[in-house]
């Protein structure tokens, strides 16, 4: 079997597993397995349904990734992945909230009602954006200056010890990882679906600083290995630097996003 078969096969299986315990933990509600969103926590029939799809679709997809992973073309496996994760995620969060709404509805309330206010994520997804296109200009620019294959990880010397096909390294999973968490800030509008208890508009927007944080860090990471790939620029301290600003970043908004769930 070829070298280049072994890791879509990996991320065939892994999708395949992770598809079948959903199915199989589809009538039991727990924080490990599972599509866990407030709304699949807010209903049991939300849980079963959301997940019974979701079980179902990830081992479809997983199977079609395996007979993909043997064109060994890992470029297309994994655009497929991305858009077929994303997809199943979509749906599986309609269903979570129109299940959860549709029971909600059916139960007689109680006092006034209390509508849970909507967070605007405009700002924060128009700083993602500038973000993302800023780094595909740069990359675009680049590009031809990039050796085939490119380093993508450095160790605490700054050399690098991880390296990926340019069209991987450079743009399909940088790519992705943008689209992941603008995907999550736009969820980020319902605090429900975050699991955020009683939709505290506070900890949202806390929330989606730090999932804005996270993309203006993996920005700077991305871009530090383009310019060490495309113009031979190294820098250790700079390196360490970004290292010791990530785990004070994460500490603080940490904090303050536990501090504000407890008022």
């Amino acid at each position: 079997m070829s070298s280049e078969v072994v890791p879509g096969l990996f991320i065939a299986g892994t999708m395949f597993l992770a598809g079948l315990l959903t199915y199989l933990f589809r009538n039991r509600p727990n924080y490990a397995i599972g599509v866990r969103t407030g709304y699949t926590f807010l209903s049991g029939e939300a849980w079963k349904k959301t997940n019974e799809f979701a079980g179902k679709a990830f081992m479809v997809l997983g199977l079609f990734l395996g007979i993909l992973s043997f064109t060994a073309n890992i470029g297309l496996l994994t655009a497929v992945m991305l858009a077929g994760v994303a997809l199943i995620v979509k749906r599986s969060l309609v269903i979570a909230k129109e299940t959860a709404e549709l029971e909600d509805l059916s139960t007689p309330a109680e006092g006034e009602p209390n509508p849970i206010e909507k967070v605007n994520v405009k700002p924060y997804l128009a700083v993602q954006l500038i973000l993302m296109l800023s780094y595909l200009i740069l990359l675009a620019v680049s590009w031809e200056r990039m050796p085939e294959t490119i380093a993508v990880h450095f160790n605490d010397q700054g050399i690098p010890d991880r390296f990926e096909p340019k069209a991987v390294g450079a743009f399909l999973i940088p790519v992705g990882i943008f689209l992941f968490i603008l995907g999550l800030t736009y969820l980020g509008r319902d605090p429900v679906v975050l699991r955020i208890p009683k939709g505290n508009t506070k900890a949202a927007r806390i929330l989606l600083e730090l999932l804005t944080a996270a993309q203006l860090i993996i920005w700077g990471a991305l871009v530090y290995s383009l310019l060490y790939n495309a113009y031979s620029f190294s820098s250790p301290v700079l390196l360490e630097a970004m290292v010791i600003g990530i785990v004070g970043l994460i500490i603080v908004e940490t904090a303050r996003l536990i501090l504000a769930q407890k008022i």
